[in-house]
């Protein structure tokens, strides 16, 4: 079945061509045969233009044979009469030329036995009247006038004379009738040639006709069709439709049309849908971009904006921003407004030279007071090619304003918590001490308890006073050369060796330098450093596990490392660690008290060293905070 198929449709595919071929073949060959047959009779008229040429140039020849006996009987006779040399003359050029003209007229009819016998015939017989009556006359003529008078008057010279005219007479009726024959032998063929070159051209013409209008019935018109159904598709009318005729190449092609019209109009329809929920998801979009409190922009690779929200819009017009040029030339006419125009200038033109780079920044106004917090990023394609930018800004107005007032809270209720406190355990220290008398154990114990939470609570207002100094006016080091960080690790070592024993924990320390490891520092913050690291080591460290401390020097860099075989930090955390009041859920779940101030005051003092603090934890393995400091 497939293989009747494949054939049916090879044969729809050359049916046409086939048929063109065949007809083309047979035009071909008419118009040929026409053309050899018009060849064949100018060859023959050349031909018999060449045969009477040759019989009129043998006839010739055969004349001027003639009128040399003429001269030869002329000249003879003359002289006998005359007695007169000068009558010799006719009859010496004719023995001259005889030989000459003789050998010529045997060449001339050599392709004719017949002629050639006659023509030997006649010239046997002029030589023959030349040595038998013409030298002889001549020669008695000579020697007897009288003599040669009476020979003359025999008349045998004339008989002779006479005998040859005959063979002349005979021997250009032969060539003349075969001349004639010849002539019209061609004549017919002329004639027959003319007939058939008639024929062979009218019936080209015909063919031609009958051809020219099977191409235009058979090709040209549904051509024609399929040309005006096209353009009509191309004008929008996608029901139109073809007929699609015969198995031929012109039926496949209406076949061809007809799907391919269907195929667009399939497609037209796809594509109104399409459009329809691009329209609908265009809007939804739109109406998502509109309700965020973001505003947010997307430009080209130029920088000139494509789409922007109506958040983003309404920031334009209440900072009083351009509206024309790229979304550059626009932030940079806000610069005079900003608190700190040479970094936004600086950050602008950054983005300028740099379109892929990612930026996150925050920017004040002056008059009106406002915040924004500015994140750009590049757009890319699935394949990685760079199509534009997309900005986003965020005003911070009120968050700022809360955070200010809370560190300025913070502030007060420290001071004011610092004093009291300071009291309250001075009091507590001499109550434990005895000055109000003795104590019961019992007494001692709730002491005790009430002079560790003190301390703890101290520890917190130092916490919550140190973030406000740091936020106020940034953290003011005291450095000095030469701190040993060996010895500042050994200090705090041992005075967390009692927490540490009380929870059954083992406290190590290693220094790997035997000289020491001295940086450039401030040691009382160094120290509020490894003691923030220990304290929490030791917090999050079940009984029976192991805190080591290391100190060591990497290139041009002095190392602590503290390790703990505690509970480990979450990786989903790790990165907010660092932050603020941040405490991870480890801690939280297994209630560990803390502030989650200890990581981010330890961050800034090693960070105004000009060094680092990372952390390396596993859930349930423990985990390791490495902290760089510059020799």
């Amino acid at each position: 079945m497939a293989i009747a198929i494949c054939r049916n449709n090879e044969g729809m595919r050359h049916g046409l061509r086939r048929r063109m071929f065949f007809a083309s073949t047979g035009l071909a060959a008419l118009i040929g045969a026409a053309f050899v047959i018009l060849i064949v009779a100018i060859v023959n008229l050349r031909s018999q233009s060449r045969t009477e040429r040759h019989s009129e140039e043998v006839i010739a020849t055969a004349n001027k044979l003639e009128k040399l006996v003429l001269d030869l009987q002329t000249g003879a006779r003359g002289y006998v009469i005359s007695h007169h040399g000068v009558y010799l003359k006719p009859w010496q050029n004719a023995n001259a030329a005889f030989p000459e003209i003789a050998s010529n007229l045997l060449k001339l009819v050599k392709s004719n036995p017949t002629q050639t016998k006659r023509a030997k015939r006649i010239i046997a017989g002029i030589k023959d009247y030349e040595v038998t009556w013409a030298d002889l006359v001549i020669l008695t003529a000579a020697e007897n006038p009288s003599k040669a008078r009476a020979l003359v008057i025999t008349g045998v010279g004339e008989q002779k004379v006479d005998l040859l005219r005959t063979e002349f007479d005979t021997f250009v009726a032969a060539e003349q009738m075969q001349s004639d024959m010849l002539r019209k032998k061609a004549d017919r063929q002329e004639n027959y040639a003319i007939a058939f070159g008639a024929f062979g051209l009218g019936s080209s013409l015909l063919l031609i006709g009958v051809f020219g209008f099977y191409v235009a019935w058979r090709v040209v018109g549904p051509i024609r069709r399929v040309a005006g159904a096209t353009q009509r598709l191309a004008a929008g009318d996608l029901t139109e439709r073809v007929l699609e005729g015969g198995r031929d190449e012109i039926g496949e092609l209406g076949r061809n049309f007809n799907r391919m019209a269907e195929s667009i109009e399939t497609a037209q329809h796809e594509l109104a849908g399409q459009n329809k929920d691009l329209a609908r998801l265009t809007t939804v979009l739109r109406g998502v971009l509109d309700s965020t409190v973001d505003g947010i922009a997307l430009t080209d690779l130029e920088g000139n904006i494509q789409i922007v929200n109506r958040p983003l819009q309404r920031f334009v017009d209440e900072l009083g921003l351009e509206q024309d040029g790229n979304v550059v030339s626009q932030l940079l006419s806000a610069r005079e407004k900003l608190r700190d125009p040479e970094n936004f200038q600086e950050l602008m033109e950054r983005l300028r030279e740099h379109p892929d780079e990612p930026s996150a920044d925050e920017f004040e106004f002056v008059d009106p007071y406002r915040v924004f917090v500015e994140f750009t990023a590049p757009v890319l394609t699935d394949e990685g090619e760079l199509l534009g930018r997309i900005w986003t800004l965020r005003e911070v107005t009120q968050e700022r304003e809360l955070d200010r007032l809370k560190d300025e809270f913070v502030a007060t209720v420290s001071r004011e918590l610092r004093t009291p406190l300071t009291s309250m355990m001075g009091f507590l220290e001499m109550l434990r001490e005895g000055e109000a008398g003795s104590l019961t154990p019992e007494q001692s114990r709730f002491l005790g308890i009430v002079y560790r939470s003190s301390e703890r609570l101290q520890r917190l207002v130092g916490d919550l006073l140190f973030v406000a100094r740091l936020d106020a006016s940034g953290l003011q080091l005291h450095l000095e050369d030469g701190v040993r960080l060996d010895e500042v690790v050994t200090d705090s070592i041992e005075s967390s060796s009692a927490l540490a024993r009380s929870k059954d924990i083992e406290l190590t320390f290693d220094c790997a330098e035997a000289n020491g490891v001295a940086v450039r520092g401030d040691k009382e913050r160094l120290a509020q450093v490894t003691a923030n690291l220990l304290s929490n080591a030791l917090k999050f460290t079940p009984s029976g596990g192991k805190v080591a401390a290391r100190v060591f020097v990497d290139g041009e860099d002095g190392v602590l490392e503290i390790e703990d075989t505690g509970i480990g930090i979450p990786e989903a955390e790790q990165e907010r660690l660092f932050s603020r009041f941040f405490r991870s859920s480890t801690a939280t779940n297994q209630a560990i008290p803390g502030t989650g101030l200890g990581l981010a005051i330890a961050r800034a003092i090693a960070e105004a060293h000009g060094g680092s603090i990372t952390v390396k934890s596993r859930v349930g393995e423990g985990t390791c905070f490495r902290v760089v400091i510059p020799l």
